[in-house]
């Protein structure tokens, strides 16, 4: 388990990139997912030095960075730091002279209120009473109103303010991606552009081949895992990029929230509800500069309210977006993507809200709900005839004169109940019940070469409904609180299906792949039920001021059921055979240990084993099942992963710093698909590689500088086989990105990011097959200048593809579809524009 300090980087150089990326000495700081304050400062202060990271920027937001980096609870009215900024504080301190350093010149200065906090005064003011407010609120000392600090939810396992982390990971706050975005075209972009170790997007809807560290991540919103057993790898697709506040990626297998974080977890935070009332309104427009044309126009509007009065905290959101098409860097329109499907010339909306109750001092219970709808709406198609030329030759075609009633979907509602104690018999108790309706529909498919689906043009959707819950209890042990064990538990069923439907033959045909008419709904995976529930508990111990270690145990359970069905396969036959129902049991045993070192001020070192694990697919199987198919007799054992890693990470001087070796086995792989599920393999399997990173920060802030390097190797074992290199589709080839900040006045930031990679050459002896072709290697560069107009305005402009390069991403190179229709050329020159007005 680890943690990563908050950070907004990129407003003034991002100079800190996790240790990873965004790391500076205070990913060791005593993190906490709360805005201000998790507990009394009297149970959560960190003892001594702690590692601090702050830039320059407005005295509100630095307060509220310096509670989440030390635990500190801090009491204010709004305006007492309206107006006033706050400068940059870096290096190893108590918590008290970082405040002291922030509120340097301010004219403000802090009274301690016992064991609750910090009350923050004017100079002249005379000194107040502690004010008998909650632990997570901030007070109001002139007048009667009580403000509520914005609140995020306390529940994470990986975050620690008393163990210094084992892990890499990286912290990406709301403003750094808000910026960020604008350079991009996608979330899933965004993150491959500057998180080590992640594969690139496949830059449309699909997240297929994003590995992190060559392995699967686990996609977490809010805490509910987005991730469905039967994987339509589309995950980071279900949230809109405007609704984040917080993404943190963590790197390296992990089971601290069960199973699917074999590579790593994406750990995605919606903005929170309470703080001061405010609501800001943000208009975002883009356009392709290789051909302008109207419809390559994308627009978005949000909204977004949040606020406290009492005990209530609240947030309302609701936004809408129509997404245009997209023309690669020759001006020619980028053809639909016809194995996981794109959102070109589709209209989006997202609604979602919070209300949160604080009923005691120590106790709180919020409920969220969002909903958000993502639906295609094209007339252009993919031209099949691209298909019968040698793979890779030509690029994928559009046609237009699409006629298809249901077009691409994404649909995703979540419910979730949170309760909180801060205070239960000494621990700090999160709870959590969610429930999800998840629905996506694909593209429509010529399956007629694949025996098993029935000889049909066919279009599979799948819906999941998901309901879970978490427990999770920090409890301190022995009296000087070195000692802390994290333990809990969860459980979670899911429902998924998988209907298809299916098209008149001739009418495709005769028109050349454009014209869709449904003549049916057939099963294309029946009802699938997974419930697993599981247990774990963390060790945490510090020794003294350098060493420090964590370690613990994860046990899990899960069943997966369906009942009888008609395969696909039987779907032309007079008399069809039923395949009989059955289950398959898993469970897992996991455990993980590391250590950390701090020889000497701003450098720490540390070695970490961790496992992780992941459910079988067994959608795979099924869902391509033939008469007398048993699921007894499929190999669904869980993948189990093992993973070793060495670590540094430091300051010298200006420059911030980290290294990584890693090196991951797992005696079963994940169920491989090949020729759409008809080979399904299992191999052992060994991953290994290297990360590091570097950023610069001048003295005044204005410069900054750095970069990242990503390199690994896969090897498999096929039962009975020599042992070969892993697809492209796993092992991305070399990565290097780098950037250039550059801040003339404090109001406006530029940057120049760069992100290179290199070619490999995938074949085994030569021969091509899915996710084994030689590749070629491809630079993008975009431009990014933010200016703040005024106190309440910002306006950002971004520029993708910067030098309008022609060039396919990985995921064409390697052709899904394994044939000319997946050999889709990247978006040209891009113009994003956002504005934001905060009321």
């Amino acid at each position: 388990m680890t943690h990563s300090y908050s950070t907004t980087g990129n407003r003034v150089g991002a100079a800190a990139r996790d240790y990873g990326r965004r790391g500076s000495m205070a990913a060791l700081a005593a993190a906490v997912l709360m805005s201000v304050a998790v507990a009394p400062v009297a149970a959560q202060t960190p003892r001594g030095d702690v590692p601090i990271h702050i830039e320059a920027q407005p005295l509100a937001d630095a307060l509220l960075q310096l509670g989440r980096q030390t635990s500190l609870q801090l009491y204010f009215p709004p305006e007492l730091v309206a107006g006033k900024r706050a400068p940059a504080v870096n290096g190893t301190m108590r918590p008290e002279a970082a405040l002291d350093s922030l509120l340097k010149g301010s004219g403000i200065q802090y009274q301690r209120s016992g064991n609750q906090g910090f009350v923050l005064r004017p100079v002249s003011a005379a000194p107040a009473a502690a004010p008998p407010v909650p632990s997570d609120t901030l007070h109001a000392t002139a007048q009667p109103t009580t403000v509520l600090a914005p609140v995020e939810v306390t529940a994470s396992r990986t975050s620690s303010d008393l163990v210094r982390p084992t892990r890499q990971s990286t912290v990406l706050e709301r403003t750094e991606l808000e910026e960020l975005k604008t350079g991009s075209d996608s979330l899933a972009t965004v993150l491959s552009k500057v998180i080590p170790g992640m594969a690139d997007s496949s830059h449309t809807v699909t997240d297929f081949g994003q590995t992190l560290r060559g392995r699967g991540m686990l996609v977490l919103l809010d805490g509910i895992p987005l991730n469905t057993n039967r994987d339509s790898a589309r995950n980071l697709a279900n949230i809109d990029p405007a609704l984040v506040e917080r993404v943190e990626v963590l790197r390296g297998s992990s089971a601290i929230y069960g199973g699917g974080a074999t590579g790593g977890i994406v750990s995605i935070t919606t903005r929170p509800a309470g703080g001061e009332p405010k609501a800001d309104t943000t208009v975002t427009m883009s356009t392709p500069l290789s051909r302008l044309r109207a419809d390559g126009l994308s627009a978005n509007v949000q909204q977004h309210f949040s606020g406290s009065s009492g005990m209530l905290d609240y947030a309302f959101d609701l936004g809408a977006r129509h997404i245009g098409n997209s023309y690669d860097a020759k001006g020619q329109r980028i053809a639909p993507e016809p194995s996981q499907g794109d959102l070109f010339d589709s209209n989006n909306y997202n609604v979602g809200g919070k209300l949160g109750l604080r009923f005691a001092p120590d106790q709180r219970i919020q409920l969220a709900f969002s909903h958000f709808d993502a639906k295609q709406d094209t007339r252009w198609a993919s031209d099949p005839s691209v298909a019968k030329l040698p793979p890779g030759s030509v690029p994928a075609r559009a046609l237009d004169g699409l006629q298809l009633a249901d077009q691409n979907q994404i649909r995703n509602t979540l419910v979730n109940l949170e309760y909180e104690h801060r205070d239960l018999l000494g621990s700090q108790l999160s709870a959590q019940f969610y429930y999800r309706n998840y629905y996506s529909r694909f593209t429509p498919f010529d399956a007629r070469a694949v025996p098993v689906r029935g000889g049909n043009v066919d279009q599979a959707m799948q819906d999941s409904e998901v309901f879970g819950s978490r427990l999770t209890v920090k409890t301190p042990l022995g009296a000087d609180k070195r000692t802390r064990v994290i333990w809990g538990m969860d459980f979670e069923q899911e429902t998924s299906d998988m209907p298809i439907d299916i098209f008149d033959l001739k009418a495709y045909d005769a028109s050349g792949g454009r014209i869709f008419n449904k003549i049916g709904t057939l099963t294309y995976m029946p009802p699938i039920t997974t419930r697993s529930i599981g247990g774990f508990a963390q060790l945490q111990h510090k020794f003294n001021e350098q060493w420090s270690t964590e370690g613990g145990l994860r046990y899990q359970y899960a069943r997966a059921s369906f009942s009888d069905f008609v395969p696909l396969s039987q779907s032309r036959v007079t008399n069809p055979a039923t395949v009989s129902g059955g289950a398959v049991d898993y469970s897992a045993v996991l455990g993980n240990i590391g250590v950390a070192y701090k020889p000497v001020k701003d450098h720490e070192f540390y070695a970490a084993f961790s496992q992780g694990f992941n459910l079988p697919d067994i959608g795979l199987q099924v869902r391509n099942a033939r008469a007398g198919f048993d699921i007894g007799s499929s190999d669904l054992q869980p993948v189990k992963t093992n993973n070793y890693e060495l670590g540094w990470r430091g300051a010298f001087g200006n420059t911030l710093g980290s290294l990584a070796i890693f090196y991951t086995t797992s005696d079963l792989g994940d169920v491989q698909s090949f020729n759409n599920g008809l080979i399904l393999t299992r191999t052992a399997e060994k991953i290994y590689g290297v990360e590091a990173s570097a950023d610069y920060l001048s003295t005044d802030e204005r410069w900054g500088a750095g970069g990242t390097f990503t390199w690994m190797q896969g090897r498999e074992t096929p039962q009975g086989r020599d042992s070969q290199q892993m697809t492209g589709y796993r092992i991305p080839p070399l990565k290097l990105t780098g950037y250039v900040q550059y801040r003339p006045v404090p109001q406006w930031n530029n940057r120049l990011q760069a992100t290179f990679f290199a070619g490999y050459d995938y074949r085994l002896n030569g021969v091509t097959s899915f996710g084994r072709r030689d590749v070629s290697s491809y630079t993008t560069l975009d431009l990014i200048s933010s200016y703040q107009v005024t106190k309440k305005d910002t306006v950002t402009v971004g520029i993708q593809n910067l030098l309008n390069r022609y060039y396919y991403p990985l995921y064409s190179q390697l052709l899904r579809n394994s044939n000319n229709t997946s050999h889709l050329p990247a978006a040209g020159i891009t113009l994003t524009a956002t504005y934001q007005h905060r009321w």
